[in-house]
């Protein structure tokens, strides 16, 4: 529990809204050239939804409304979502666990009416690595990261 909230802690001194940081895995791709086509840079012209369902392989259809909830709940852009979920993903199912779906995740990032560490996805996605790395299994690392330090949407309005 300490080394989750100490984690969260040095989360929420270092936010950047548009963190433009490459996962270590994909930096270290693009320093040999051998980048994936699994980030979505600035500078691409294709649409956040459409990489998305490229890079998953699911609909469209079924992301948008997901997506476009996502990016009116949380303060990056609709683009770094896209990479987070991606990026969340495929981290997953290199963990073992197939099943998990983007179309699922941007559910579960969505869901209910409250917005978590205060809109940050980023702060969202480590605090679930971080519970991840201390032994909960995917639900339990999904309900605690959507859990911890949120806010009721609309409060303070």
């Amino acid at each position: 529990m300490s080394l989750a909230l100490a984690a969260m802690l040095a989360l929420s001194g270092c936010y950047e809204e548009e963190d433009e940081t490459l996962p270590a895995s994909t930096q270290e791709q693009e320093e040999s050239g051998a980048v994936p086509d699994t980030w979505l840079d600035v500078e691409d012209k294709e649409p956040p939804l459409a990489f998305i369902a490229r890079v998953t392989g699911e609909e469209a259809a079924e992301l948008s409304p997901l997506l476009q909830q996502a990016a009116r709940r949380y303060r990056e852009s609709p683009r770094m979502i896209a990479n987070r979920v991606v990026q969340l993903q495929a981290e997953i199912r290199q963990r073992g666990d197939a099943s998990i779906s983007a179309v699922s995740l941007l559910q579960a990032l969505t869901a209910g009416d409250r917005t978590p560490h205060g809109g940050s996805l980023g702060a969202v996605v480590q605090y679930y690595r971080v519970s991840r790395l201390q032994g909960a299994d995917h639900a339990h690392a999904l309900a605690a990261a959507m859990e911890d330090g949120t806010i009721a949407e609309g409060a303070g309005e």
